[in-house]
């Protein structure tokens, strides 16, 4: 799949950037600056049981990390290709405050996510139909977004609350006041994967975010199509189910989606026209390369 370039001179791998004894500063001042952001990033990521069991993942599957100045500082990519994902760029003087240090936070736990999806099988899969793709990283996206907030609860448990009050005042602050009231339900909610599901479910209701997720993932598709050349590379594959559920899967073997159908339009449902209109041109793009392909 084609990935979209970058001018990634900062770039650091987690395994070296993290080893204590071989450990040098960047003499580069921006980098070393950078440098010191991921470390601290680490540090406070591993205060989180399941945060240092992505972080322990991604050192052992040699994810590295960059610094892409067009991202916005609370967006991470990520390059399934180059097992590599990106933060965005923010002032040293925000970075130093609990506002910067939590907007790196989500990014960099989003980006911890998306490695182990990549390193678990599960990075998206271009092959798969265009309707189909689009619900993959929808699935893949709601997960991210709620293995954040679990990330983020157990720092609030920790001593460290400045994640989850980011959270709470953000865009995605209705996905914290329902895991927040699944886990007052019941402390074994934060354990058995409840609250976890609720979070991931309500990614759903704000139309928004899907619309921004499927403008995404056609835009993937359009430039795969391009470098692929189509069938039977591109749009053709059906998705299993236990794909999706299989995005559930968590460091101690626990998956919370286990069992979930993903069924009915609360997980397939396209309300933005744009998007609808890309989908159709992909989708008969495909069919006519699959035609003539057959006439050949």
């Amino acid at each position: 799949m084609l990935e979209p370039y970058c001018d990634r001179r900062i770039k650091f791998s987690l395994e070296a950037l993290l080893d204590r004894d071989a450990y040098t500063a960047p003499a580069d001042t921006r980098a070393a600056a950078f440098a010191s952001y991921l470390r601290n990033l680490a540090a406070i990521t591993a205060q989180s049981p399941l945060g240092r069991a992505l972080l322990r993942a991604a050192v052992l599957r040699g994810v590295s990390v960059g610094l892409d100045p067009l991202l916005e500082p609370n967006a991470s990519y990520f390059y399934p290709q180059q097992n590599h994902f990106d933060l965005g760029f923010q002032p040293d003087l925000l970075q130093k405050s609990e506002k910067g240090v939590s907007r790196y936070l989500v990014s960099f736990v989003a980006g911890l996510r998306r490695a182990w999806h990549l390193n678990s099988g599960l990075a998206p899969d271009v092959s798969l139909r265009a309707d189909d793709f689009l619900k993959f990283c929808r699935c893949a996206e709601a997960d991210a977004s709620a293995v954040t907030h679990l990330v983020a609860w157990e720092l609030r448990s920790a001593g460290a609350g400045f994640m989850w009050r980011h959270l709470l005042s953000g865009s995605d602050g209705d996905m914290s006041v329902i895991f927040e009231r699944a886990i007052m339900e019941g402390m074994q909610k934060q354990y058995d994967g409840y609250a976890l599901k609720s979070a991931f479910n309500q990614w759903f209701a704000e139309r928004e975010r899907i619309a921004a997720c499927d403008h995404v993932a056609l835009e993937l598709i359009d430039m795969s199509l391009v470098q692929l050349g189509g069938p039977p590379y591109v749009g053709i594959r059906s998705l299993r189910i236990s794909s999706l559920q299989q995005l559930g899967s968590l460091p101690g073997g626990k998956n919370y989606l286990s069992g979930c159908l993903f069924m009915g339009g609360w997980y397939n449902t396209m309300d933005d026209e744009f998007n609808r209109t890309h989908l159709r041109h992909i989708e008969r793009d495909i069919a006519q390369l699959i035609e003539k392909q057959h006439n050949n």
